[in-house]
Order: structure tokens, then sequence, then C-alpha cells
């Protein structure tokens, strides 16, 4: 069996197909190679259906599930024949896609226009991906251009940009409290300025400010203001003159 012109084509993950074409060579699969053996060698469940059906397409085993004589070359050949014998059965089993392609010169929108007369028409990518996986593979093409055709965008180049980090609120700063500016008339020159350091009703201020104002007030008070003996104690003496 092999890839036909508007027959079914494989679209297995090539890594699927490839770790079992590993698996039968290093320990051999039993047979007949079935979705029990498949669960049972790591293949995940959602992968089992479409992986057999890849391995029959593909002519690696028969609809009975044992191993064609395709797969058993592979099996047997030694390393340095290894790449060689995957070549011939990608060849052959590929035969309808290799007649209007080459994979090794040819870009990936070429490869992807190879696979559209193959069904089911909706797995046509996962199609093109196991075949340029298992080229790379065998050595028919580099690994580095296993890249699905890119989709179009109506001819329009869009670039985008990073968005825009949110502005950083501004920190405020409260505004230093307001302080009366003009002296208080009749008080002494020094306790007038003093006096006008004080906030506006209102306003606060901090601890270290107070004890400061405290301090140096009762400083200027004293200047300003001696310290006189009692006064009573004047007219006493006074008076027993």
């Amino acid at each position: 069996m092999a890839v036909t012109a508007n027959g079914p084509a494989p679209y297995a993950p090539s890594r699927a197909v490839l770790e079992l074409v590993t698996r039968h060579r290093d320990r051999g699969l039993p047979a007949p190679v079935n979705a029990d053996t498949l669960l049972r060698a790591g293949i995940s469940e959602s992968l089992i259906t479409r992986t057999l059906q890849a391995l029959q397409v593909l002519d690696l085993i028969d609809e009975n599930g044992a191993p064609s004589p395709v797969f058993e070359g592979i099996r047997r050949a030694p390393q340095a024949e290894y790449k060689m014998r995957l070549q011939e059965w990608l060849k052959a089993a590929y035969q309808d896609v290799f007649a209007f392609v080459d994979p090794s010169k040819d870009d990936a929108t070429q490869i992807r226009d190879a696979f559209r007369n193959y069904q089911p028409t909706g797995q046509q990518d996962r199609m093109v991906t196991l075949f340029t996986g298992l080229c790379a593979a065998a050595g028919l093409m580099p690994e580095k251009a296993q890249t699905a055709p890119p989709k179009s965008n109506g001819g329009a180049t869009q670039t985008r940009r990073p968005p825009a980090s949110p502005a950083k609120p501004k920190s405020k700063t409260p505004p230093p409290p307001a302080f009366v500016q003009s002296p208080t008339p009749g008080l002494p020159p020094a306790l007038s300025g003093l006096l006008a350091s004080l906030p506006n009703n209102g306003s606060g201020w901090t601890q270290d400010k107070r004890d400061k104002f405290i301090a140096t007030f009762g400083a200027v008070i004293d200047f300003v203001y001696p310290i006189v003996e009692d006064e009573d104690q004047d007219d006493e003496g006074d008076a027993d003159q």
C-alpha cells in the first residue's frame, strides 16, 4: 500500500512513526502490531488510530498488523545503510508525491501544494508535517526546512507593537505647612519673629519641630523678659528702712 492520488494519506506525528521504527529496529515489535501494541510501546491513546493508519499506508505493516518486508528490511539494515533504507522506503511509499516535488530543493509552499489532492482534506497540513519530518530523518531534506508554509494574510504585513506599560502614578509630596509671615505688633522683635514661624490655623507640624519651638520659645522668653526678684519682697524691704 502507498500514498496514491485522490486517496488517503497518513497524518500521524512523525515522532510517533519514527519511535516505532527505532523500537522495531532495536527491540522488535510483537506481532500483530495493533492498538494494544502501540499503547504498550508508549504511543498516546489519542494518536493510536492515526498512527496505525500511517503504518499501513506507508507499507510498514499489512492489514493484519504483520510487519511488512520493507519494515523488516529497515530493522535488519546495518547502521551504515540505515538512512539509505529509509530513503528507499519513503520514495516508494510517497512515489506520487515525489513525482511532483523534491523536498531537498522545493520550498514549503511547493511541498504543501503537492498534498492538495489527498484525503481527508482537513488533515493536509498534518500530512505535510509527517512527510517533511520523515524526509528530514532520512536525510532527504535539511531538518531546519521542516516548516509549514506561512498562511496568507491578504498581503498585509502587520507589525505588533509591544503593549504600552501603564504610567506609574507620580507620588505627590505634601507641601510644607504655611507659616505666618508678618510679625505681631507690640511684641519684642525676637519673640515676634519666633511666633511668626508658627503654622497657620489647621496646619500641623512634626513632633521634632514642636519640641524645638518649645525649647527656643523658652530661651527667647528668658532673653526678652529676664527674671527679676519678687516685687513684694522689695516693697517690704523698703518699708523696714
